[in-house]
Parts: structure tokens; C-alpha cells; sequence
């Protein structure tokens, strides 16, 4: 028996749908949508390019302790910036770069680098210890761990000075309160758990990261498998949203033809 899911059987049921008059555009893109996901994800007996490693089914279910524990995550990491000492709410540098921190040019300072460069006088052609190049790479020092060039840069230009930094230590910590509590109650988890990849990478690549928490990313791209639609807001807010806010992806329906 052909499969309806081959290039073939799509394109001819494509015609098919073109040559039905009682049809909509709304019909249309949505077969279109369809097609798609038949045939990658919801082939039978391994039928597609990938052989089947794509169109697995499993339930839901399974990932919402990983769903849980990764938004409770986000509300641990976020309760010292939010309160007491270490509060990121304060007018406090708490980003560790260098290009932010202010130049120290007290009296103590000058007199300090005068007697460095005193003893140095003093140890009469001592060779100086060589320097460690110091290079960007997996490390457990919170920032210490140099940034690559390229990201250098960039954030160099989206944080030039500290009244920016100051207005961004508070906005990432509010998004990231935002994060954790969407994900504990699963709501919009697709775009919480993909915002949560995005913005560890970026600590990641600012040296703003503990390299030992790696494991947040491929937690919270297991998360987004509608793990939201068990236990969380999502079973009911996704399916609303589909139904009122699908024409903007769709369009409105309307005839095909003006005589219908």
C-alpha cells in the first residue's frame, strides 16, 4: 500500500487541494502544516530521512520534574540577588567587567605602585616571572573565566557604562525570577525553557557562569516538549491561544473564489 507521506502522495494530494473549489486558504495552510509534520514527525515504521530517530512519541509526563526542578533552579540562584548584602537591586557593580570598573588613582595606590617599583629596583636584575597567557576555556571561577574577542566586543557596545549595567543587573534578574516561576507553573514553557538555553549560554560566553551547571541546557531543551501541557498552565492557555490568535499565522478564512 503507498504512504500518503511520500514527496509524491504530498504533491498530489497539494493538487488535489487546489482543485477543490469549496476549499479556503485557511485549509490550505493548514495541510500545508500538516504535510510537514507527517512527513518528519509522525511517520510510521521509520519512513523519513532521519529513520525514524525524529518521529518518536513519549509522554510529556516524564519531563516535568525536570521542568520543576529547573524553574525552582532560577528562584534558588535568583534569592541572594533580590535580598540582603549581595542584592543586585542596589546602586552595587555586580557584573565583573573590566571595562566598568572605575580607574583607581588614590594617593594609597600611587604610593603603593612607588614601592613596587622600589623593590623591584631592589631585587637588582631578578627575573621577572613570566605571565600566563589567559584564555577563554571551561572553568568553575565565576568571573574569572575570560570572554572570547568577538563577545568581547558586543557586550562592550550593549553595556558601555555603569548606569547601563546597573539598569541590566536588575532587568536579568527580574527576567530570570519570570523564567522560574513560568516554568513551576507551566506556562508558555517552549519559549521559558528556550530563553533559559539562550541566557546561560550568554553567561556562559561573559565568564558570568559556574561551568559545573552545564547540564541547565540540555535540561531545558528536554523541556521543550510541551512539558507544560502536564501539570501546568499550558494545557489550557496553548490551546487558547491556538484558537483566537491562529489567524495571524493562517490568515482569515475567505473563499477562494468570489462566486462562493
Amino acid at each position: 500500500m503507498p504512504s500518503f507521506n511520500s514527496p509524491p502522495a504530498t504533491c498530489f494530494l497539494a493538487v488535489a487541494f487546489l482543485l477543490d473549489d469549496s476549499l479556503t486558504e485557511l485549509d490550505f495552510a493548514s495541510f500545508e502544516d500538516e504535510s510537514l509534520m507527517n512527513e518528519f514527525f509522525r511517520t510510521k515504521n521509520d519512513r523519513n530521512l532521519m529513520r525514524g530517530h525524529i518521529s518518536r512519541y513519549g509522554n510529556v509526563l516524564w519531563t516535568v520534574p525536570a521542568r520543576i526542578f529547573l524553574g525552582a533552579m532560577w528562584l534558588v540562584d535568583c534569592w541572594d540577588k533580590v535580598q540582603g548584602e549581595g542584592s543586585w537591586f542596589t546602586n552595587k557593580l555586580r557584573l565583573p567587567f573590566d571595562w566598568l570598573q572605575p580607574a583607581v588613582t588614590s594617593g594609597a595606590s600611587k604610593a603603593a605602585d612607588a614601592t613596587s617599583a622600589a623593590s623591584g629596583a631592589a631585587a637588582g636584575g631578578a627575573a621577572e616571572p613570566a605571565t600566563a597567557k589567559v584564555t577563554f576555556g571551561l572553568s568553575y571561577l565565576f568571573g574569572h573565566d575570560p570572554m572570547p574577542h568577538w563577545f568581547y566586543s558586543i557586550t562592550k557596545v550593549l553595556i558601555p557604562n555603569q548606569e547601563v549595567a546597573f539598569f541590566m543587573q536588575k532587568t536579568m534578574t527580574i527576567i530570570e525570577i519570570l523564567i522560574g516561576l513560568a516554568l513551576i507553573a507551566g506556562l508558555f514553557t517552549w519559549l521559558t525553557s528556550a530563553a533559559t538555553v539562550a541566557m546561560v549560554i550568554t553567561f556562559c560566553l561573559s565568564g558570568m557562569f559556574y561551568w559545573v551547571n552545564i547540564w541547565i541546557i540540555p535540561m531545558a531543551l528536554a523541556c521543550m516538549n510541551d512539558s507544560g501541557r502536564a501539570f501546568g498552565l499550558d494545557k489550557w492557555v496553548v490551546p487558547y491561544l491556538q484558537k483566537h490568535l491562529g489567524h495571524w499565522r493562517y490568515g482569515q478564512q475567505r473563499a477562494l473564489y468570489k462566486n462562493q
